[in-house]
């Protein structure tokens, strides 16, 4: 396999790399070339290309004799539908250009999505299946979609599968190391209301459900859903947390109101400064519907896929890993014993 990874140095793309490099395959970076010197993987070698240029992408060599693509790079964090277009569907749209530009036999692609390109269920029951009707509820998610929706163009020129993990966590992840942080104090202050339910994947679950779909020729031509089973409450995973820090923090849930509020004044702060603030309208959408629960059933019937990781286990892997590179305080003794080791992708 002649793997091109875009986005290889985010936190799903570096473990991608890993699950890649350790099967032997031959991995090729395409990055933009404002990605810093010290976030590319010096086990691979890595391509330049300005991905809102069409031609940039579309002339680069990094697609000479490649196999297999998996888009990854995007954003996941902005205040406008434009920006998000600029970060999601432009560079999406460019990627697939260049691959249908090149002559047969053209590689494999898994398009990572989201989730939120779907929008969530209606009810615990009523988990979001590939076929329904998707109805995202803010920009990322919208922006999300139209980036699948680039795809319809080129199905019958190439094969594509289109992944959409649910929420996803683990080592190297910035995204929940903000839950890890409240429920590891002595205060854990709850946003999002605590019964909410979602589903929630693991890193390495992940990966091993990407090489599947670029493996599987029953993959081509579909979408999948990949989320952890079963689904979790925050609740659930801000204790899951404080038992693997060995904490007790006193959990108090905060008025959506004060959310909404808070939403806003970072909408304003971003407006001034010019950059995102990690909670926006768009974060606060997200928060509002009780279910974001998807059905991965399609995946374990096509791909042979299944979730491997407990919640408890994978929880325990990503604090320890968050305290070994200082990211969060030592855990206390008590919590260290029986820690268990990284999961195989």
């Amino acid at each position: 396999m002649i793997a091109v990874v875009t986005g290889s140095t985010g936190f799903i793309g570096s473990h991608l790399v890993d699950a890649l490099l350790a099967r032997g395959a031959t991995v090729r970076a395409l990055v933009r070339p404002e990605t810093p010197a010290g976030t590319r993987d010096a086990r691979v070698p890595h391509w330049e290309a300005d991905l809102l240029d069409d031609r940039s992408v579309r002339d680069s060599p990094v697609w000479e004799g490649a196999t297999h693509v998996f888009h990854l790079a995007g954003i996941t964090t902005g205040r406008t539908l434009a920006q998000f277009r600029a970060g999601n569907v432009f560079p999406t749209a460019n990627v697939l250009a260049a691959i249908a530009a090149r002559p047969a036999p053209r590689p494999r692609v898994v398009l990572v999505s989201s989730q939120a390109a779907a929008g969530p269920a209606s009810s615990p029951e009523g988990s979001v299946r590939e076929g329904d009707r998707p109805v995202p509820v803010e920009a990322y998610g919208r922006s999300k979609l139209q980036a699948e929706q680039a795809v319809a163009r080129y199905r019958d020129v190439m094969g594509i599968t289109v992944i959409r993990p649910s929420a996803v966590y683990g080592p190297r992840d910035r995204e929940f190391l903000r839950v890890f942080k409240q429920a590891t104090g002595r205060l854990a202050l709850h946003a999002v209301p605590q019964d909410n339910s979602f589903s929630l994947v693991h890193v390495h679950d992940l990966v091993r459900a990407l090489l599947l779909a670029a493996e599987q020729p029953e993959a081509v031509g579909r979408t999948f859903f990949v989320g952890g089973e079963p689904p979790v409450t925050w609740r659930m995973l801000y204790d899951a947390v404080a038992e693997a820090a060995g904490a007790s923090p006193l959990q108090v849930q905060l008025p959506m109101a004060a959310t909404r509020i808070a939403a806003g004044a970072g909408d304003v702060l971003s407006m001034l400064t010019g950059r995102p603030t990690i909670l926006n309208r768009n974060r606060a959408a997200m928060a509002r519907p009780r279910y974001w629960v998807c059905d991965s059933s399609a995946a374990r019937e096509t791909l042979g896929w299944m979730p491997q990781v407990t919640l408890q286990d994978g929880v325990r892997e990503a604090y320890l890993w968050y305290v070994d590179v200082g990211w969060l305080r030592a855990p206390k003794p008590a919590a260290i014993e029986g820690s268990i080791g990284e999961p195989t992708a």
